[in-house]
């Protein structure tokens, strides 16, 4: 979406200097090295310092694109400003890193709330917990050990536990494992149920969940690779269901199965 002080010649104009501009870095390198491999090597250097030059063209655009027209006037003063901008680059980064966590626990205390909310608004004998003894018991056992050395860890993120209650007994029935997005570390939780056979027995038999909160699962491999998972469940009413992928509010049925 275009915005008011943007227009879609200055789009596709950036758009044509973004190519350009990384072309032009990789070309250099592959010059400088002569051997591509060498060149192949240093690809992660190249982004890193690409990434303090793209800043130069990558601002301008954002601040046009979503500064509103009574302080675009002010953002115009920072992008004049060398400095200023370059700050702008680290500021922008700091917020986003913070922001990325700390949306993610957030997320899996909300899930826990509304999961707990709901066993007990249908008279389930469940509640789940984030934290607590049982969840670092559970986290010990996900250790592959021999002759006293790990040799495997397949540990997932164990964000919630969902526990059976048995009079004052709380037996562990499944992880969840809640992420705001599939960007990162999804394969962490795949390869652990892969490698589950490995597990002693009291943990083998856990479920795993996903819980997620933004994606759709409409395209994009993904769609497949948590077929491996015992259920996935999207907090997220525009989600594509298939095969284990399901809208949260399902979330029930598949509890009631392992009861």
């Amino acid at each position: 979406m275009l915005l008011n002080n943007w227009t879609q010649k200055e789009e596709d104009n950036w758009k044509k200097s973004k190519e350009l501009f990384f072309d032009k870095k990789i070309e250099k390198a592959l010059k400088q090295y002569r051997n591509p491999l060498i060149a192949g090597d240093k690809l992660g250097q190249l982004l890193r310092d690409s990434e303090k030059e793209a800043v130069d063209f990558t601002t301008p655009r954002a601040v046009k694109k979503w500064a509103s027209k009574e302080t675009f006037g002010k953002w115009e003063i920072v992008l004049k400003d060398k400095k200023m901008l370059t700050e702008l680059r680290v500021i922008g980064r700091s917020i986003a890193n913070t922001l990325r966590p700390l949306a993610g626990h957030k997320f899996s205390q909300w899930v826990c709330k509304v999961l707990n909310e709901s066993f007990e608004y249908y008279g389930l004998p469940l509640e789940c917990t984030t934290k607590g003894k049982i969840k670092k018991s559970i986290a010990k056992k996900l250790i592959v050990k021999k002759k006293g050395k790990t040799i495997e860890d397949f540990k997932p993120d164990i964000d919630i536990v969902v526990l059976k209650k048995i009079d004052e007994k709380r037996i562990p029935l499944a992880i969840i494992s809640a992420k705001t997005t599939l960007a990162e570390r999804i394969m962490q939780t795949i390869n652990w149920r892969r490698y589950i056979r490995h597990l002693p027995k009291e943990v083998s038999r856990l479920k795993i969940y996903l819980v997620t909160a933004w994606e759709d699962f409409k395209s994009g491999t993904n769609r497949q690779r948590v077929q491996e998972l015992d259920g996935v469940f999207v907090c997220n009413e525009d989600v594509l269901e298939y095969g284990k992928i399901k809208k949260f509010s399902k979330i029930l049925e598949e509890f009631k199965k392992i009861l």
